[in-house]
C-alpha cells in the first residue's frame, strides 16, 4: 500500500452501509481513515505497514476503515459539535447524547482490538557498535 491507496473504497463502504449522500466526501474520509490506520499500525509495531505481516490487521482494516467513516458521516444534521441534546415541554423532557457528534474520525478501543493493535508489545533495540 502506498500513500495513494486506501484500505477501503466507496464500493466497500456501500456494501456495508449503503451509498453515502456525498460520495466525494466519503472517498476523502476513507483515505483519511486509512492514513490513521497506518499511523496506528506503525506506532504499535514500530515498522512500516507491509501487507501479510499481520493477518488480523489485514482482515479487519477495510471494515474498520468503513466504520470510522460511517461514524463521521452519521452525525445528525445540524448537530455537529454537540455531544448532548435536551428538549422539554409540558412537564416532559427528553435527552440524547451522540457518541460521535463531532464528526471526527477516530479509532475506538474495539477497533484497536479488532485490528490486533491492543495489549502490550515488547520491542528490542539493537546495539550500535562503533569502531574506535
Amino acid at each position: 500500500m502506498d500513500g495513494t491507496d486506501s484500505f477501503a473504497d466507496i464500493e466497500d463502504y456501500a456494501v456495508r452501509y449503503g451509498l453515502p449522500a456525498d460520495e466525494a466526501r466519503a472517498a476523502v474520509l476513507l483515505g483519511d481513515a486509512s492514513g490513521m490506520l497506518l499511523a496506528a499500525y506503525e506506532e504499535f509495531f514500530g515498522a512500516s505497514y507491509r501487507k501479510g505481516e499481520h493477518p488480523a490487521f489485514d482482515r479487519s482494516a477495510p471494515a474498520v476503515c468503513c466504520a470510522m467513516v460511517q461514524r463521521a458521516l452519521n452525525v445528525p444534521a445540524g448537530m455537529a459539535g454537540a455531544t448532548q441534546y435536551s428538549q422539554g415541554g409540558g412537564g416532559y423532557t427528553a435527552s440524547v447524547s451522540f457518541g460521535g457528534a463531532l464528526g471526527d474520525l477516530y479509532l475506538g478501543k474495539s477497533d484497536f482490538k479488532r485490528l490486533g493493535l491492543d495489549g502490550a508489545r515488547m520491542r528490542a533495540i539493537a546495539p550500535v557498535v562503533r569502531d574506535a
